[in-house]
């Protein structure tokens, strides 16, 4: 009689073999690639709406009695295109912040003890940072709601003038305030979400690094100065 014996590899520590080596055990390391790519292409998307949405607040400090701006802001309320993309834009942002969430999660079980000192990295700072200031931006968001987004589509009670309404809540000392506050940690999380975006698609390099950086710098400056010079001009009108 013929014995046949079957000899089961032994998974060593360092072996392909070994839990966590296996390639089917490397899904959740692929999933988390996607996840963050996704939270990049996202966040790129939502820092082209910041851009032309601090554009657009500019219209605030034309000297027409608000005609332009009220009228940009019948038009973004009526349009069907507008409407449609407000809801993408909405789940966008939506997105943004579950997979941001999702990915501290996940890094935080993954990694249980924390990093000795000599091991932390501007990489380790910078993401701790982005999570902070994303916690910020969502609150401070929130309460921007109430006072405008809200209040157009009719969920909260108040003036339609929006032009009227912005200069109204500029004016009062400790909203003009909040709001500069908030657009510093908006720059914070801009700026490093910046260069993140471009680590995260493989396009951050020691070339081009310090560039992508300094653009990052650069238009994170840009759009922060736009949406905190409405509120500083439009505060000091009022003194």
């Amino acid at each position: 009689m013929l014995i046949y014996r079957f000899h089961l590899p032994i998974c060593r520590k360092n072996s392909t073999f070994a839990v966590g080596k296996f390639p089917i055990m490397n899904l959740p390391k692929i999933h988390s690639i996607s996840k963050k790519i996704l939270v990049a292409l996202l966040g790129a998307f939502l820092s082209i709406f910041l851009l032309f949405h601090a554009a657009a607040n500019l219209l605030i400090l034309r000297n027409d009695g608000g005609e332009w701006y009220n009228a940009f802001c019948d038009f973004m309320g009526t349009n069907y295109v507008v409407k449609m993309f407000e809801i993408i834009l909405l789940g966008t942002f939506l997105l943004h912040i579950v997979l941001s969430i999702w990915l501290a999660i996940t890094n935080k079980k993954a990694r249980p003890v924390g990093y000795h000192k000599p091991q932390r990295s501007k990489t380790h700072t910078g993401s701790k940072l982005q999570v902070w200031t994303g916690i910020l931006i969502i609150a401070c968001l929130i309460a921007h709601f109430m006072d405008f987004y809200f209040v157009k589509i009719g969920l909260v009670d108040g003036n339609l003038n929006f032009y009227e309404q912005a200069r109204e809540k500029f004016q009062v000392p400790h909203i003009a305030i909040s709001y500069l506050i908030f657009f510093v940690v908006v720059w914070f999380h801009m700026r490093h979400g910046f260069a993140a975006m471009f680590q995260t698609l493989g396009l951050y390099n020691y070339k081009y690094g310090k560039a992508i950086e300094i653009i990052g710098i650069i238009f994170a400056t840009v759009v922060c100065l736009m949406f905190a010079t409405v509120v500083i001009v439009t505060f000091l009108q009022a003194a």
